[in-house]
């Protein structure tokens, strides 16, 4: 094969070639400038638009909370019904009255005193006490037990009496039913040491 033989079958390999090149040549001669201004600056501008802080663009962000609509609470009508009220003292809170208060005569039944205490007389004393307000003493004597303080011990039918004492005598702090061994006929006052300390801060 001769050397032209050779040319003119390379001939359209190296026409292709060379178009191919042109090409490639003239599509950088023409949008070269273009994208490399873009790969100058492109990424700058997104990194500046891609910011997490909220854009003010003047006229509010809908997706933040609104700064004027705070919790703080809306008037209530009756709040000042309540001021006028506590300042009238019309709503002021009655103190419960620890005054002794005097047995009605119908309830003043028969008495009888029993001084568990080490005092000796104590219950003469009491039952001085008791008859100056009002009450019969029927019988006094000394006790031997264990009652836990000062008690007007009622049988059955005479809770009201054993009240109305309690309450004329603050000294008799605590009201029970009778138990074995006290008279079943009336009420028992059974004395006990923190019935000297009630009487003497009365004194």
């Amino acid at each position: 094969m001769t050397i032209r033989e050779r040319l003119d079958r390379a001939w359209p390999s190296l026409v292709a070639l060379v178009g191919t090149v042109g090409v490639v040549l003239a599509l950088l001669v023409f949008f070269g400038d273009d994208t490399g201004g873009n790969d100058d600056g492109g990424d700058e501008d997104v990194a500046a638009d891609s910011t997490d802080e909220p854009q003010d663009d003047g006229g509010g962000d809908a997706t933040e909370p609104d700064e004027d609509a705070s919790d703080e609470p809306t008037g209530d009508p009756t709040d000042d019904t309540d001021e006028d009220a506590d300042e009238d003292g019309s709503d002021e809170t009655e103190e419960p009255d620890d005054e002794p208060t005097e047995a009605p005569a119908e309830l003043r039944t028969p008495i009888g005193i029993a001084n568990q205490t080490s005092v000796e007389g104590l219950e003469l004393t009491a039952a001085d006490r008791f008859e100056a307000g009002g009450w019969e003493v029927a019988a006094t004597s000394g006790f031997n037990g264990t009652v836990p303080e000062t008690t007007v011990y009622y049988p059955p039918g005479l809770q009201e009496s054993a009240e109305a004492l309690a309450a004329q005598f603050p000294e008799v702090g605590r009201v029970a039913e009778s138990f074995e061994g006290l008279n079943p006929s009336r009420i028992v006052v059974i004395l006990v040491d923190d019935y000297l300390d009630e009487v003497e801060a009365e004194e």
